[in-house]
C-alpha cells in the first residue's frame, strides 16, 4: 500500500502538490476567525448534581455565579449622594441593554428587565451589604446573560465599554467567568501568534543544520504549514458540531506543526540515506515511503489512539482535544506521506545540495559511531544501568505524592491583566464570596410558618459548620449560628405571609425549591473547601440537597475522572499492545514500551508538581502563579500528548533495531546498530518537537505554558535517558525474549524495514561482542 502510495505521488507529483497549495489556502480561509468560536471552560461534568444544581440556579432562580461582576469604587463611599445616582443610572442602563436578564447590586437588590430602576438617582430604599466592602468605597454590580458561548461572549463585547466607562465618581472593574473567557481568548489568540513567530524561523534553523541542505530544511516546514492551515479549519468544521475549548486552539497548532515536521524529518531522513547508498532517485523515494513510511503511519495510529483515549471523558474539554487532536495528527501524517514524495519526485537531487553546515560538521560515520559505542557500553552493565536509571526516574517522580487538584481560574492570566486585578479586588475586599458554595434543596419550598422554621434551623446549623463565614437564605443572613439584621425597607412587605420582604431575599425561594448561599473562608480547590462540601452533605437538610459552587463542581469533575480513568488507561495499553505487537512481531517489546513510558512519565509528573504547584524554577521557565494546585484536567492531555509521542520514538527505534535484527539475528549488534541509526533521528525530531513545545511555553496562559513544559520534560527524559539508557539495558537482559512470540511461524522479514519474528538463534555472539565470557539471557 505504501509503495502504491509513493508511486502516485510521484507519477501524478504536479497534481498533487498543486492541489496541497490550493487546500491550503482554502483550509487558512476556512479556519479564519476561528478563535472567535471557540469556548472557555469545558471542565465541568455534564449531568452531575453540581451541573444540576447550577442549571437550576441560573434557570429557575436567576441565581448562581454571575457572568459579569463590575466593581464600582467611589473616592469616598458609595453610599453618598452621587455614587448611589451613579449606581442606580449604571444598573438601570445595564438591565435595559439586549442579552441581559437581571442584574444585583448593592443599590437596587436583585432586578430583572421589567423591574429596571429610573436610573435618576434618589433612594432605592435597599442597602444589600453582602455587596458592599468593608470599607463602604466599593459596591459590586452582578449582571446575568442570555445563553451562553457566541451570544453571552457578543453581550460582553457591547457590555464591557458601557460598563467600564467613568460614571460620575465611580470607577469600574470588570470581572466574573464571560469576561474571564474573553481575556483567555485575547491573550490565547496572542500566544498562539508568538509561538508561530518563534517555532518557525527556530524550526527552519534547526533543519538546517540537521540536513544543511537549504531545499531539505524547507520541505517539512511546508509540510507543517499544511497542517497548520489544516488545523484551523479542523477547529473551524467541529465548532459547527461540538464545544471546541479555547486551549485547543493553541495545543492543536503546536502538534500540527511539530508531527508534521517531524514525520517529514523521517522520510527525507531515508531517501537522503537510499541516494547516499547509490540508489536512483526513483527507488531511494519507494524505499523511503515504504520503511520511514511504515514507521510515519503506526506512529501516528498510536498517538491517534492515545488523543481517542480522551473521549471516554464527558468533559467537553478533553473530548474536544481528542476530536481536534486525532484529526490534527492524521492530517500531519497523511500530508507527510503525500506531498513529501511528491515534491522529493519533482527536485530529485535539491536535497542533497549545498551542506552549509559541512565546515563544522563531524563526518556522519564518527557522529554514528558514538551511538553505537554507548549501546554496548550500557550492555556491558545492563542490571547496573537499569537501576540507576530507575532509581533515578523514581526520585524524580517523589513530587508528585504531594500533587493537589483543582480547576483553572483567572491565576492562568498574567498577574497585571485588567482582568486578574479586578478579580483580585474581588476576593481581597469581599473575603464572603471568595468560596461560594451554593446548597439547593429542589421542590422544597417555605411555603407554611412550620417549613419557614425548619429552614431558619437549617440555615443556623449550617452557619455553625467549621469552614463556614455565613449563610443567607430566603429567612434571612447566618454567621455561627445567628442570624444577623439586614436592612431592609421598613415598609416592605413579607413573602407569602411568612417570609421576610427583603428584595435581597426574595430570589432565594421559587416554585422550582428555595436554596442557601453558603460563603466559605478557604479557597474553592484547598482541601478545607473539600472538607467542607464533605460536612455540607452530611449535615441534616429539610430534603435531598444538590450542592453547587466551584468546589463541587471540581468534585463532580475529579470523581468522574477516577471512575473513567482505569478505563481509559486500560482501553489505551491495549491498543497501544495490539499495534506494537503487530509492528514488532513480539510478545515482549510492547510490553516493555509500555512499562518504560509510563516510568518516564511519572517522572515527568514529579516534575510538573514540583515546578508549576509548588512555584519552583521559574526563572528557567518564566513566570507564572503558583497556586498551590494542578488543573485536574492538563496531567490528563498532557498523559496523552507525551506518551504518543513517546511511542513515536520507541517506534522509530524498533523499527531501525528490528531491521538490523532481521540482517543479522543478534540481540546486541541489532541494538547498537539501531540506537546508531535511529538515535540521529530521535534527537532530531526530539529538538524539533522541543522548538515547537518551548516557543508555545512562552505563553502568558499558565495552562498553556503547564502542558508545554510538562510534554517538553517528557520529550528530554525520552531522548536523553529513556531511548540511548534504558531500553538498551532492558533489551540485554531479556536477551532472547525479546523477539518470543507463542504459536506464530518465525520466518526471516524478505523485505527491508519489515520487523518479523526470527528463528531462535544462539546468541553467543552477543557474549564475544561484548567481552564478557558467556551470554546472559533469559532461559
Amino acid at each position: 500500500m505504501l509503495t502504491a502510495l509513493a508511486r502516485f505521488s510521484t507519477r501524478y507529483r504536479r497534481a498533487v502538490l498543486a492541489v496541497a497549495a490550493l487546500a491550503t489556502v482554502a483550509c487558512g480561509l476556512l479556519g479564519h476567525g476561528v478563535a472567535a468560536r471557540l469556548a472557555g471552560g469545558g471542565w465541568t461534568a455534564p449531568g452531575s448534581p453540581s451541573a444540576r444544581a447550577e442549571a437550576l440556579l441560573s434557570g429557575r432562580f436567576h441565581a448562581g455565579a454571575p457572568d459579569v461582576v463590575l466593581l464600582a469604587r467611589a473616592p469616598e463611599q458609595v453610599d453618598a449622594p452621587a455614587a448611589r445616582a451613579a449606581g442606580l443610572a449604571l444598573v438601570g442602563r445595564l438591565c435595559r441593554e439586549p442579552g441581559v436578564t437581571g442584574v444585583d447590586s448593592y443599590w437596587t437588590g436583585p432586578v430583572t428587565r421589567g423591574s429596571c430602576p429610573a436610573g435618576r438617582g434618589g433612594d432605592s430604599g435597599v442597602d444589600d451589604a453582602a455587596l458592599r466592602s468593608d470599607d463602604a468605597r466599593t459596591a459590586l454590580v452582578a449582571v446575568r446573560l442570555e445563553g451562553g458561548g457566541r451570544a453571552a461572549r457578543a453581550a460582553v463585547e457591547r457590555l464591557l465599554p458601557l460598563a467600564t466607562a467613568p460614571r460620575g465618581p465611580l470607577r469600574v472593574q470588570a470581572t466574573g467567568h464571560a469576561v474571564l473567557d474573553r481575556a483567555l481568548e485575547r491573550y490565547s489568540e496572542r500566544d498562539l501568534l508568538r509561538t508561530e513567530l518563534l517555532a518557525v524561523p527556530a524550526t527552519l534553523l534547526l533543519l538546517l543544520f540537521v540536513f544543511g541542505s537549504v531545499a531539505a530544511a524547507c520541505l517539512p516546514l511546508a509540510v507543517g504549514a499544511v497542517a497548520v492551515a489544516g488545523t484551523l479549519a479542523v477547529l473551524r468544521v467541529l465548532t459547527a458540531v461540538t464545544e471546541v475549548s479555547t486551549f485547543a486552539l493553541n495545543i492543536t497548532a503546536a502538534v500540527g506543526l511539530a508531527l508534521a515536521v517531524d514525520y517529514s524529518l523521517y522520510l527525507v531522513a531515508r531517501y537522503r540515506e537510499g541516494i547516499a547508498a547509490g540508489q536512483p532517485p526513483e527507488e531511494a523515494l519507494e524505499g523511503a515511503v515504504r520503511t520511514a513510511g511504515r514507521t510515519v503511519v503506526v506512529s501516528a495510529a498510536a498517538v491517534v489512539l492515545c488523543l481517542l483515549g480522551l473521549l471516554l471523558f464527558p468533559l467537553y474539554f478533553l473530548r474536544s482535544m481528542a476530536f481536534a487532536g486525532a484529526a490534527v495528527v492524521l492530517l500531519a501524517a497523511v500530508a507527510a506521506l503525500l506531498l513529501v514524495p511528491a515534491a522529493l519526485a519533482c527536485f530529485p537531487r535539491a536535497v542533497g545540495r549545498g551542506d552549509l553546515f559541512a565546515r563544522w560538521r563531524r563526518p556522519p560515520g564518527r557522529a554514528r559511531d558514538g551511538w553505537r559505542r554507548l549501546a554496548l557500553r550500557v550492555m556491558r552493565r545492563p542490571l547496573l544501568v537499569t537501576a540507576v536509571t530507575t532509581g533515578a526516574l523514581l526520585v524524580l517522580a517523589l513530587p508528585f505524592r504531594q500533587v493537589v487538584f483543582g480547576f483553572s481560574d483567572d491565576r492562568v492570566l498574567p498577574r497585571e491583566a485588567p482582568e486578574v486585578r479586578a478579580t483580585r479586588a474581588l476576593r481581597d475586599g469581599f473575603p464572603q464570596l471568595r468560596n461560594p458554595v451554593e446548597v439547593v434543596l429542589p421542590g422544597w419550598r417555605p411555603d407554611g410558618r412550620g417549613r419557614v422554621a425548619e429552614l431558619d434551623a437549617y440555615a443556623r446549623r449550617l452557619s455553625a459548620l467549621p469552614g463556614v463565614l455565613a449563610v443567607r437564605t430566603a429567612t434571612g443572613s447566618y454567621v455561627q449560628g445567628q442570624d444577623v439584621p439586614l436592612a431592609c425597607p421598613a415598609d416592605a412587605p413579607t413573602a407569602q405571609g411568612v417570609l421576610p420582604g427583603c428584595p435581597a431575599l426574595r430570589h432565594f425561594a421559587s416554585p422550582a425549591g428555595t436554596w442557601l448561599a453558603v460563603s466559605g473562608e478557604a479557597d474553592p480547590y484547598a482541601p478545607e473547601s473539600t472538607a467542607l462540601a464533605g460536612r455540607l452533605r452530611a449535615a441534616r437538610a429539610p430534603a435531598p440537597v444538590l450542592l453547587g459552587g466551584p468546589t463541587a463542581q471540581f468534585q463532580d469533575a475529579r470523581d468522574v475522572l477516577a471512575r473513567r480513568m482505569p478505563w481509559t488507561l486500560g482501553a489505551m495499553a491495549a491498543a497501544t499492545f495490539l499495534l506494537l505487537l503487530a509492528f514488532t512481531r513480539s510478545l515482549f517489546l510492547p510490553l516493555k514500551a509500555l512499562a518504560v513510558n509510563l516510568l518516564s512519565l511519572t517522572a515527568t509528573f514529579g516534575a510538573m508538581v514540583f515546578i508549576f504547584q509548588q512555584g519552583h524554577l521559574k526563572w528557567l521557565v518564566g513566570d507564572f502563579t503558583a497556586t498551590g494546585t494542578v488543573s485536574i484536567v492538563v496531567p490528563v492531555v498532557a498523559f496523552c500528548l507525551a506518551f504518543g509521542l513517546s511511542l513515536d520514538y520507541e517506534i522509530l527505534l524498533l523499527a531501525r533495531i528490528g531491521e538490523a535484527h532481521a540482517r543479522t539475528g543478534d540481540t546486541v549488534r541489532a541494538t547498537a546498530a539501531g540506537l546508531q541509526a535511529a538515535a540521529p533521528l530521535f534527537t532530531a525530531s526530539a529538538a524539533l518537537v522541543l522548538v515547537v513545545l518551548l516557543a508555545l511555553a512562552t505563553a502568558e496562559v499558565a495552562l498553556m505554558k503547564l502542558l508545554a513544559v510538562t510534554t517538553a520534560l517528557s520529550v528530554v527524559l525520552d531522548t536523553v535517558v529513556i531511548r540511548p539508557l534504558l531500553v538498551p539495558a532492558v533489551m540485554r537482559l531479556a536477551g532472547r525474549a525479546n523477539w518470543w512470540l507463542p504459536s506464530l511461524p518465525r520466518q526471516r522479514s524478505r523485505t527491508a524495514g519489515t520487523t518479523t519474528g526470527l528463528p531462535a538463534l544462539p546468541e553467543a555472539a552477543d557474549a564475544r561482542l561484548l567481552g564478557t565470557s558467556r551470554p546472559k539471557e533469559l532461559p
